[in-house]
């Protein structure tokens, strides 16, 4: 009588056992790639909830880097020109909307394009001091007017608990769905 034993299972298991490490190196990878392509979508729709600005113009502000501990989303220090706001010249002033269902007014703004610029810019012209805002200084100074940055915006209230939150959810549903399609392998 003769016996035979087949462990090709058992030796299938067992190699399947010793390549775990590595796919869950690469699922890490892969997961925190995840989280750079989506965390700025999230974070420009939380921003768009709150102030009336373009989703192109908070993109290009936004950006993800990859530090020595960790990941982070990093928002423009400049501030965003009230044009980007909605705003438009008026015979009044300026007029702006920073926040969503609030407008704002800056009666001694104007809208003009910088010479050689082409670029339509919001810029205030200050009254002198002493005569009751009707007299205007003839040239100088006038100085562009900016909105918030995308970095305050960022950092303004539970925000940034949100966004730490929501990528947190983003890399561990990833990485749940790169081990289950490892393992099915």
């Amino acid at each position: 009588m003769r016996i035979s034993i087949d462990a090709d299972g058992a030796l299938e298991a067992a190699q399947r056992l010793s390549d775990l490490p590595g796919k869950v190196l690469v699922a890490q990878r892969r997961a925190l790639g995840t989280l750079r392509r989506r965390w700025p979508v999230l974070a420009r729709r939380d921003i768009q909830t709150e102030y009336a600005l373009s989703a192109t113009r908070i993109r290009d502000g936004l950006s993800v880097r990859i530090t020595r501990d960790g990941i982070a989303l990093v928002g423009r220090v400049h501030g965003i020109g009230l044009l980007n706001f909605a705003g438009r010249g008026t015979p009044s002033g300026l007029r702006y909307r920073i926040f969503r269902n609030r407008p704002g007014h800056e009666p001694h703004g104007f809208v003009r394009a910088r010479r050689g610029q082409g670029i339509d810019k919001a810029w205030e012209r200050e009254p002198l001091i002493g005569s009751g805002g009707s007299r205007r200084v003839p040239r100088y100074p006038i100085e562009p007017l900016f909105g918030p940055s995308l970095a305050q915006m960022l950092r303004k209230g539970d925000r940034p608990a949100r966004m730490a939150q929501a990528g947190l959810d983003v890399i561990t549903a990833d990485l749940d769905r790169q081990l289950l399609r490892s393992l099915r392998r």
